[in-house]
């Protein structure tokens, strides 16, 4: 448990191996599955962190901890309705477990369910558990659902929790935009950069995530203030790590567009539109125009 809470990769890892050496030494404690599950979780690894909460909850059926942490896992495997369900059996055991509300949360979040996410979310943010991670969840619904000030409001609190939390960051970057504070924006994606050096927690996938999450966000900034080349610049390392993500290929398109360069806007929204993000009729319009009549700067 205290490797964990270190959170660094090296000793996730060296947490993986004690709570093994636990479960040969007596492979009935639920308890050393319950946190090696956890472990599991954290680097990204839902398939295995299931597998020793099933055996969990052999040893102790019914269990509400054991059973939010199922549902966390089954969402993770982008299972949600099925999160969904577990998760609500969780919390018939136990109404007052706040890592279910949180976790059903983000399970009603992932099936599109926004406003019921928000009650749940809202629900663990007043309980006063001090969860920055709660924080940036309900915030996030709160953009998916146009509640802008509100999102900004609980982003701005959970900085003060956890100052030097990305997603946190990102997110708050993300609603200045929205609101058309590109200053604050700015501020707020160089503060959701890691300092050299800085070991971060988390699983690998995560990490990537967040790069995705923080150069997307840049290049939206970018783009709202007319700076095409440096948005283009964002959207290449998006696209560096998904190639075919439709609105990334719909917004660089539109970008390439701006700058006149018409064969790259018609090959970006190809894909765009491949990917079920076409570009407006109208643009579509300029790029066909643009590269019938090579016009200056197309290529």
């Amino acid at each position: 448990m205290a490797y964990r809470g270190l959170g660094t990769q090296e000793m996730l890892a060296e947490a993986v191996a004690e709570f093994r050496q636990a479960i040969d030494l007596d492979p009935g404690f639920a308890p050393a599955r319950f946190f090696l599950a956890h472990v599991y979780l954290d680097l990204g690894r839902p398939n295995r962190a299931k597998e020793e909460l099933v055996a969990a909850l052999e040893k102790a059926p019914g269990n509400p901890q054991f059973m939010a942490s199922l549902g966390e896992a089954e969402r993770q495997l982008k299972n949600p309705r099925k999160a969904i369900e577990v998760l609500r059996q969780a919390l018939d055991a136990d109404a007052s477990l706040v890592e279910a509300h949180y976790y059903l949360g983000l399970a009603l979040f992932d099936a599109g369910q926004t406003t019921e996410a928000v009650k749940e979310l809202e629900q663990v943010v007043k309980s006063g558990a001090g969860r920055p991670e709660a924080y940036l969840a309900l915030g996030t619904a709160y953009i998916e659902a146009a509640r802008v000030d509100e999102a900004i409001s609980t982003l701005v609190q959970g900085t003060k929790l956890d100052p030097v939390r990305p997603g946190l960051r990102i997110q708050l970057a993300r609603a200045y935009r929205l609101k058309g504070q590109l200053d604050k924006a700015e501020l707020e994606i160089a503060r959701a950069r890691p300092k050299p050096n800085t070991a971060l927690a988390g699983s690998l996938t995560e990490h990537q995530q967040l790069e995705f999450d923080l150069y997307s966000e840049q290049g939206m900034i970018k783009m709202k203030r007319g700076q095409y080349v440096a948005a283009i610049e964002a959207f290449k390392q998006v696209l560096a790590m998904d190639p075919n993500h439709g609105p990334t290929n719909n917004r660089i398109a539109e970008a390439y567009l701006q700058q006149g360069l018409f064969k790259l806007a018609s090959e970006h929204a190809a894909r765009a539109a491949k990917a079920g993000y076409p570009l407006p009729e109208s643009e579509q319009q300029l790029i066909r125009a643009g590269l019938a009549g090579k016009k200056p700067g197309a290529r």
